[in-house]
């Protein structure tokens, strides 16, 4: 890859590996997540219209990203998460803990350093919640497996399906670093690797919020979710429907839990819509994570 140093000595990564990925035909397949968007023609969902319509604003995010230093710092650190396996865990290895803590305590400083910089990068509240989210999730699950088998009480379904999406993105993130080190990246492979690993991560982020937010009652609780993020709107709709409608049959007695339950539902569906909304975005970032 071509790249050159500024003043300080921050390598600069120039977007003219853009044109690798235009001519492969690769730029085209990523710029679509696995959302769909409405054709303005027909009405229609077409999952395959680009999220990103503007390939400049793509390209404008992910230069700013090359020459920012405290985001080259945070790659490094989401690269070393690479070098943590469930295979290698030794939990009687005191040096294993430390290393575990050293780099949490290595992603706490990154994540300060990016929100200082939100406005240099263009990464915004949402999409670096989300960030913050999926690392240190990642972490905890490299480090020391499932967190649901440290909890208490009963899960939801979501929490349970939510927490099997993590193997899957590790490996689909094992399979990208492959091919990318291969020098792969402009190869139908490497195309079709990409895709399976957002798509299995936008799923992961969306339930990930669903079930921090889930109600421990109701039809609510006891359901399973589409793996596909399109779906997953519709599902919430029908869910809270059936779990109103429910509580409503018991008459003025439930008045109290319907307007709890139903406020809790405004809760989640502000909080689904903006998850949504900045899938696209994150996608952006882990382009530059996972490709250059």
């Amino acid at each position: 890859m071509n790249h050159s140093y500024n003043r300080k000595g921050h390598r600069k990564y120039l977007p003219t590996a853009f044109g690798v990925l235009i001519a492969s035909g690769f730029l085209p397949s990523f710029t679509a997540s696995s959302q769909t968007v409405n054709n303005d023609d027909t009405g229609q969902n077409d999952s395959t219209t680009p999220v990103h319509s503007n390939l400049q604003t793509l390209f404008t995010r992910t230069s700013a990203l090359w020459s920012n230093p405290q985001w080259q710092t945070f790659k490094m650190l989401w690269r070393k998460l690479d070098s943590f396996s469930p295979g290698t865990r030794d939990y009687s290895d005191s040096n294993y803990a430390e290393r575990v803590n050293k780099l949490r305590n290595q992603l706490n400083i990154a994540f300060q350093e990016l929100r200082m910089v939100s406005e240099e990068t263009g990464i915004d509240s949402v999409e670096l919640s989300l960030l913050e989210m999926l690392a240190y999730n990642r972490l905890d699950y490299l480090s020391y497996g499932s967190q649901l088998l440290l909890t208490r009480m009963m899960p939801p379904p979501v929490s349970e399906q939510t927490d099997s999406l993590l193997p899957q993105i590790e490996a689909r993130i094992d399979t990208v670093t492959k091919l990318r080190e291969c020098g792969l990246i402009s190869r139908e492979e490497m195309t079709t690797a990409f895709d399976n690993m957002i798509s299995c991560i936008d799923t992961y982020c969306v339930l990930r919020m669903i079930s921090r937010g889930m109600l421990y009652s109701s039809p609510a609780w006891y359901s399973l979710w589409p793996e596909e993020v399109s779906e997953i709107q519709t599902a919430f709709d029908s869910i809270r429907t059936a779990s109103l409608a429910e509580i409503e049959k018991n008459g003025e007695t439930y008045e109290g839990q319907y307007r709890d339950t139903y406020d809790a539902f405004i809760r989640i569906e502000n909080d689904l819509q903006n998850t949504i909304a900045g899938l696209p975005a994150l996608n952006d970032l882990l382009l530059d994570l996972e490709l250059f």
